[in-house]
């Protein structure tokens, strides 16, 4: 029963959509999902994250942000009870009106809020601040619909969320017993069929959020005292968010190392961050090691070669050469002058 309450409101919104209404879950679910991405060749990732703070009296706090591949384009906020679009063509493409309405129900709607953590601490007697917190998210690779998942968690703790097959899986015993309430899988397909993906695709036509950048990229090794050395290479300064990076050998043979990955992290100007790294044991071949790093934004996949720092002998014999080349030139110059003079 703890979910009972988002469930109907789930399933009533359907009803009045066709009807031409609208109800609070359905808003909420088109705050996350209208966002414009690029189609590419790649995964992109549409994610709405809810916060709902309040008290068996009330609700006292509402926020969302909704996030493109980790570039915000719009948020909520209860205190100004306005919904906020990062860019204007957003507010162009969506229309006026829609998002006039949108506004409304978002506003008038906050209720339901707050009658959820009202169920959620009906055996608290406590005047305790709550948090319910939401998050949805959906997958687009060119015009295929990928998957789409379903998070709940209150005070913190996740306790119910969508699995592969579109079911509920518990978390926390919060929930046990109470997945037969969330048993509506034709609801949530029908929000990411409509909304996720229809919508999403239509204004991808319209623009994309971003400029797209090709990476800056550079590759590094750093030798410690116990004779391992570890590759580095990074690509920086990037979007979209999709990329491969890998290790290769010149002669195509096997890698033999340890690898390892920062992840993709985003940068404080909505680009793309990513380090690969490759440690090399010693008494391993530690020659013919390159970068090759693909992305939709460069030509062709680059390939960024290891230049392998000298050795202490290699450098004795570069200083010796310099040595005997600046002797040449000196004693080729002290031959001039006296030609010169003769």
């Amino acid at each position: 029963m703890i979910l009972r309450p988002l469930n109907r409101y789930l399933e009533s919104w359907l009803m009045k959509w066709r009807m031409g209404r609208g109800s609070f879950s359905s808003w909420l679910f088109i705050l996350v999902l209208f966002a414009p991405r690029e189609i590419l060749t790649a995964n992109h990732k549409h994610e709405l994250q809810f916060i709902a703070v309040g008290t068996s009296q009330g609700l006292l706090e509402l926020s969302a942000i909704a996030f493109i591949d980790d570039i915000q384009w719009a948020s909520y906020g209860k205190p100004l009870q306005q919904i906020k679009v990062k860019h204007a063509w957003i507010s162009e493409a969506l229309g006026r009106q829609f998002l006039k309405e949108m506004q409304y129900q978002m506003t008038d709607q906050e209720e339901g809020y707050h009658r959820f953590i009202q169920h959620l601490t009906r055996n608290d007697r406590s005047k305790n601040h709550r948090t319910l917190q939401f998050y949805l998210n959906c997958e687009l690779n060119e015009d295929i619909p990928l998957k789409y998942h379903v998070k709940y968690g209150f005070d913190g703790e996740d306790f119910i969320e969508t699995n592969e097959k579109g079911k509920w899986k518990v978390l926390h015993h919060w929930a046990i017993g109470s997945e037969i309430f969330f048993e509506s899988p034709a609801v949530f397909e029908q929000f990411n069929k409509i909304y996720c993906i229809g919508v999403m695709q239509k204004i991808l036509q319209k623009s994309s959020l971003k400029e797209n950048r090709p990476p800056d990229m550079y590759v590094s090794h750093q030798e410690f005292p116990n004779g391992t050395i570890t590759f580095s290479c990074t690509a920086t300064g990037f979007y979209p968010q999709a990329i491969q990076m890998s290790w290769k050998k010149a002669d195509n043979g096997t890698i033999v190392g340890k690898e390892d990955s920062s992840g993709i992290l985003p940068n404080s100007d909505d680009t793309f961050y990513l380090q690969i790294s490759l440690e090399v044991q010693p008494g391993e071949l530690r020659t013919g090691y390159a970068c090759v790093v693909d992305h939709s934004q460069l030509e062709a996949p680059a390939v960024l070669p290891v230049h392998e720092k000298p050795t202490k002998g290699n450098i004795w014999v570069v200083v010796l050469s310099i040595l005997i080349a600046a002797i040449l030139l000196i004693s080729c110059f002290v031959i001039f002058r006296k030609w010169r003079k003769t």
